[in-house]
Order: structure tokens, then sequence, then C-alpha cells
């Protein structure tokens, strides 16, 4: 991979951008997202003529150009000079030159300061003869110190595990979900990170494995994709949990529930004509007190704790996989896949029925064998 140096000045590469000659928003990045007050700082910068970071550009085979690493940057630099919002003249330490500029617009500029956004040099850094993976590979080693999400960083990786979970995401999205239907959106790549989880456990056959950030990152870079039946199981999964989504009320989720609910229906793989898709409306209406019996009502206040807080340890992730099968073969009237064994359901409620004074989850603690449900995917 070579990387050669360039310094086109402002104006330029704001016309590049307005051709179509240079993308902002190749495959691998992620969407807009930076508030306008970050944006009138980089301005600000510009104006005082300090340096900002460089742009890493990869030339593709038509010669127009993505944007690697700067892809925030860019997108300030064109809305400033395409008047989408004005200078903060007030931002510290106080310089009486800006300050004079506050308020205006680029159009609003008198020469001299235009001259000065116009010329002004930006550092990038041209990327041409590279393999396939070195540039994610790049982009993915520039922000692994930044605030991005898990899965804003993944989402840079090459290798055909990423292309597998990019496939997963569209097919997500087309069924339906999104912030309307789920209470968030993939603006920072949410779910992008919850189905990498998914592949990722369905893989290991155990949501017990460990599930660092860095594990499963490296599980992306490798060049061995999913296999067909972890492929097949995750798009059921997401299949089933979007048609039981349609049969429920609208409802709010976060990223470690909608992760639980993906995993409890990937079990249904090989018994999909058993299954009950009532069950996400009976867990709202439960969760609404509008169930006694069995002690659901408990039950699903765990889930909503164990989504809240702590919510990537081990025991969580069990005691909310749990609660779903729990609630599962209480409620519904489908048969309950093999996986789940009956037998500790039917243990913790009647511990509960012979103790008065234990909770829910302490009984979960006393009856289940956290290595062992983990592996029960």
């Amino acid at each position: 991979m070579k990387l050669t140096p360039t310094e086109p000045d402002i104006r330029t590469i704001v016309d590049r951008i307005d051709r179509g000659d240079i993308d902002l928003q190749p495959d691998f990045q992620r969407q807009e997202v930076w508030a306008t007050k970050k944006q009138k700082r980089l301005i600000d910068t510009v104006l005082r003529g300090w340096s900002i970071p460089p742009v890493h550009l990869v030339e593709t085979s038509d010669k127009r150009l993505e944007v690697l690493d700067g892809q925030q940057r860019l997108a300030a630099l064109r809305d400033f000079v395409n008047n989408r919002f004005s200078i903060d003249g007030r931002i510290t330490p106080a310089d009486d030159r800006v300050e004079a500029l506050h308020g205006r617009f680029y159009r609003q500029l008198d020469d001299v300061t235009r001259r000065v956004v116009d010329q002004y040099p930006l550092r990038c850094f041209r990327i041409t003869d590279y393999s396939p993976e070195e540039p994610n590979e790049l982009f993915y080693r520039l922000n692994q110190p930044t605030m991005l999400t898990a899965g804003e960083q993944r989402n840079a990786l090459f290798g055909p595990a990423r292309q597998q979970l990019k496939s997963l995401v569209n097919k997500f999205v087309e069924y339906g979900n999104d912030r309307e239907t789920l209470g968030f959106s993939n603006l920072r790549l949410a779910y992008d990170d919850v189905l990498a989880r998914l592949l990722f456990f369905l893989e290991a056959g155990n949501f017990g494995a460990k599930s660092t950030e860095g594990r499963i990152s490296e599980r992306f870079r490798s060049q061995e994709p999913f296999s067909n039946q972890v492929q097949s199981r995750a798009e059921g999964a997401v299949i089933f949990f979007s048609n039981a989504r349609e049969h429920a009320e609208p409802f709010r989720y976060n990223k470690a529930s909608l992760l639980s609910w993906l995993l409890f229906f990937s079990r249904f793989h090989d018994h999909a004509e058993n299954i009950d898709l009532s069950v996400i409306a009976r867990f709202i209406e439960a969760s609404r007190g509008r169930y006694g019996a069995s002690f659901v009502s408990e039950a699903v206040e765990v889930f909503t704790d164990r989504a809240s807080l702590r919510v990537t340890d081990v025991s969580s992730v069990v005691y909310r996989d749990f609660v779903l099968c729990y609630l599962y073969h209480f409620l519904c009237n489908g048969e309950v896949p093999e996986s789940i064994d009956l037998s500790i359901i039917k243990n913790v409620e009647n511990l509960l029925s012979s103790d008065e004074e234990l909770n829910f989850e302490d009984a979960l603690g006393e009856v289940i064998d956290i290595d062992t449900w983990s592996h029960s995917l």
C-alpha cells in the first residue's frame, strides 16, 4: 500500500466533494454525526491558522477518492463553505479577529477572510497500490484510540465475516427494524454491534463465551467466514424476531434486550413450525402487570433489570435468556425447543412456591448453573 502526501486547499477539496469526486460515505464509513458545535470548533481552528489532523483518501479504480479517515472533518468544511452554519467567534482562547466574525456565514465573509479559508492547506494522504484489506486495517488502527463505537471500528474491517455481518444488518433493517419500531437507531452502528455479538455467540455455541470487544473484533478481522449453519440461525432469529415484533404493540428495546431476544429466537431454527410468535406481545402484557400466575411478573422484572444494569456479564446474559424461556413456557402455546431444560424452569417455579420470602433472582441463583445454561444455545 502506497501513501502519497498532498496538500490541496479547502476550496479544492469542497469543490471535489460537491462534484462527487470525493465520496464521504463509502461502505465502511459511519454516518455524519458531528454536532454543529464541534463543526464550528473546526472552522475556528482553520481561521486561527492552526493545524488539523490529516485526511486519508483511498483512490478507487475509477480515480474517485473515498474517505478512509477524516469524514467528519471534510463534512464540516463542506457544510461551512455551503453556508449551513456560521462562525462562533466566542470560542476560547479569545481572539479579537475571530470574535469580529461571530455569527457570519461563509457567504458573508470579507474577501481576505474568505481567501484564508479557501486557501487553507489540508494535509491529505492519497492511498494507492493497496490490497483489499489494507485500507480497512489502516482505518481500524487509526481509530482504535478514538471514541468510535465498537460497531464503527469493526465496520472498517475487511473480510468475509464482515461482509456476512453487513448482509445480516441489511436484512434486519429490511424487516422494518428501525428507530420507530425498536426505540433506537443504527446511527452509531448499534445494530451492527448487536448482530456481531449474535454471530459470535452462535458460532461459539455458548453465550457465556468471553466476548470482549477485542475478541469480537479479532473474529471479524479473520479471513474465515461464519458457517452456513451460523448464518442460517442468525437470519432465522432476525426473521422470527421481526415477525413476533409485528404481532405486538410498540415497545422500547435496547441493545442488551434485543440481543437476548435474537438469541432466544435462534433456538427455534429447527422448530420453526412450532413457534408461537405471540411471545413478545405476551411479554409486553406481562411487563404491564397483566399476568399474575407462575411468578411471571417477577421474571419480567429480572429481565428488565438485567437489560439495564450489568448488561454484558455472563450471569446477566444467562438470566435474561432463562427468563424468556421461562415466560415462553408459561405464556405461549408453542412447543419449547429441545435445547431448553424444562426441569430447570419447573425447579425455579417450585422453589418460589415453597418459599414466599425468596425473590425470583435469588431463585435463579440457587437453581441455575451459569455455565451449563450458557452452553444450551
